[in-house]
C-alpha cells in the first residue's frame, strides 16, 4: 500500500511527542513493505519553499497564532500545496495526525478526492476544545464529565473563540473520514460527549529494546546532576499548572518530612519551571530540592529516566495518553500517575504504580513516599510495568492495529 501520513511537524525539525509517534508508525509500515510518504510543515522563515528530503515533504506555512481557530479549518494556499503533493504521491491511504495548526482540517477534504481510505488520529482534545480540558466540572466529576459548553470555550480563549469551528470540524470528519482513531478510551469518551463519533481506540506503543541504558551512563548522569545519595522523582514534559506542577511541589514538601533525601528532577523548559516555582504556594526550602535540566537530547532523556527512583505524571487535565508513562515502564520505573485522562489505562494501580487525584495532596504524597521508602516494592512495580509495556504497548501491536483498519 502507498500510505501517506500527515502531521504538522516531523523529525528532525519537529520534536513533539506526536511527531515521534508518527515516525515510529512510518518506520513500522516501511519495515512491512509498504510505500510510506510523509507530509509535514515548516515555518516560512526557515524556507519559503517546499522542502523535500527522501520520503518527507514539508510545506511552508506561517500565520499569526491568534488566528489559529479560524485558519486551522482551511488556508487556500495550503490546500493547493496539499493537492499538488497528493497528485504526485497518489496515496492508497491517507492518515492524518495533528493537523489542527498548519496542515488544516481541509487536508481531509483534499485527501478524500484521492482515496476513500482517509483516517485521522486524535492525539489531544483540540478537535472539540479550544484549550486543555481542565474545567471544574471535569475535575470534580473525577474525569467522568468531559462535556464542554460555549461558555467554557469563551473562558478558555475569550475573543479568539470561533463559534463555527467545532461544527465545521465535525462536518469535515463526517464527510471525509472513514474512521477516527483516539489514543485512549478516555479521549474516545470525551470526543463522543462533544459530538464526534465513528471512533476506534489504538493506544500508543513503545519499542522497549530502544530504552536500554548502561549502568555507567546512568551513574555519569547522576554525578553530573548531583543526584548521588538522593531518592529521585522524575517529572517533565510541557510544564504548566494543568500538568500538576503545583500539587507535586506541595506533595514533595510532605514527602520530605519522612524521606529527607527525596529530590525532584524536572525535564522541560527552564523558564516555565522558574515561573511555576514563583507562583507555587510551597515552603521556600522545598525549591532547593528541585532541579530543572531544561530539554534533553534522547540519550540524556534515557539517562534521566534510568537515574530516577520513580516517575510521576500528575496531570490535572484530560491528558490523553502521556508517553512518559510508557517511557518509565520501558525502563522498569514505577509510576505515580493521575486519574485524569489515559493514564489509568496504562498504569495498573497497585501493580505497576499508583493512580490518584493529585489534588488530594496527602494521598499523592503517600504514594510517592511508599515507593521511595520501599525499594523492593518499587523494583517489583517497575518490572511489572516493563512486562506490561512489552505485552500490551509494543510498537508492533500499534502498527498492526492501524494496518488492520486500513485494510
Amino acid at each position: 500500500m502507498k500510505i501517506l501520513l500527515l502531521n504538522d511537524d516531523y523529525p528532525p525539525r519537529g520534536a513533539s511527542s506526536v511527531s515521534s509517534v508518527v515516525k515510529n508508525l512510518a518506520e513500522g509500515y516501511a519495515h512491512r513493505g509498504h510505500d510510506v510518504s510523509i507530509l509535514t510543515s515548516h515555518r516560512k522563515e526557515v524556507s519559503p519553499t517546499i522542502l523535500r528530503e527522501g520520503n518527507v515533504t514539508s510545506l511552508p506555512v506561517s500565520y499569526r497564532t491568534a488566528l489559529r481557530h479560524y485558519l486551522c479549518l482551511k488556508m487556500p494556499s495550503v490546500s493547493r500545496m496539499l493537492e499538488q503533493e497528493m497528485t504526485r504521491i497518489r496515496p492508497d491511504i491517507v492518515h492524518a495526525h495533528n493537523i489542527h495548526q498548519y496542515l488544516t482540517y481541509d487536508a481531509l477534504r483534499v485527501a478524500r478526492a484521492f482515496t476513500p481510505k482517509v483516517f485521522i488520529t486524535m492525539h489531544d482534545v483540540f478537535s472539540f476544545a479550544f484549550a486543555r480540558l481542565a474545567t471544574v466540572r471535569y475535575l470534580d466529576s473525577q474525569g467522568r464529565d468531559p462535556r464542554l459548553t460555549w461558555m467554557d470555550h469563551i473562558r478558555a480563549v475569550k475573543l479568539q473563540w470561533n463559534p463555527l469551528r467545532n461544527w465545521r470540524i465535525r462536518s469535515v470528519l463526517h464527510t471525509n473520514v472513514r474512521r477516527v482513531i483516539a489514543v485512549s478510551d478516555a479521549l474516545k469518551s470525551a470526543l463522543e460527549a462533544n459530538g464526534v463519533g465513528n471512533i476506534s481506540v489504538i493506544h500508543h506503543g513503545i519499542d522497549v529494546q530502544k530504552w536500554q541504558v548502561s549502568a555507567e551512563g546512568r551513574e555519569r548522569f547522576r554525578a553530573l546532576h548531583h543526584l548521588q545519595g538522593k531518592k529521585v522523582i522524575l517529572f517533565g514534559g510541557r510544564l504548566s499548572e494543568d500538568k500538576g506542577a503545583r500539587e507535586l511541589l506541595q506533595a514533595l514538601a510532605e514527602v520530605r518530612r519522612t524521606v529527607p533525601e527525596a529530590f525532584l528532577l524536572v525535564i522541560g523548559e527552564e523558564a516555565r519551571w522558574r515561573g511555576l516555582l514563583r507562583s507555587s504556594d510551597v515552603e521556600t526550602q522545598v525549591k532547593e530540592y528541585c532541579r530543572c535540566t531544561g530539554w534533553l537530547n534522547r540519550t540524556d532523556t534515557l539517562h534521566a529516566f534510568a537515574a530516577a527512583d520513580l516517575v510521576t505524571t500528575p496531570s490535572l487535565c484530560l491528558d490523553t495518553f502521556n508517553l512518559m508513562n510508557l517511557e518509565a515502564m520501558a525502563l522498569a520505573k514505577p509510576v505515580v500517575g493521575t486519574i485524569y485522562g489515559g493514564t489509568p489505562e496504562i498504569v495498573r494501580d497497585g501493580e505497576t504504580g499508583f493512580v490518584c487525584d493529585p489534588r488530594d495532596i496527602s494521598v499523592f504524597a503517600e504514594h510517592l513516599s511508599v515507593l521511595l521508602k520501599d525499594a523492593a516494592l518499587a523494583e517489583r512495580m517497575g518490572q511489572a510495568g516493563r512486562r506490561r509495556a512489552e505485552e500490551h504497548f509494543s510498537v508492533e501491536k500499534q502498527v498492526e492495529a492501524h494496518l488492520a483498519l486500513y485494510r
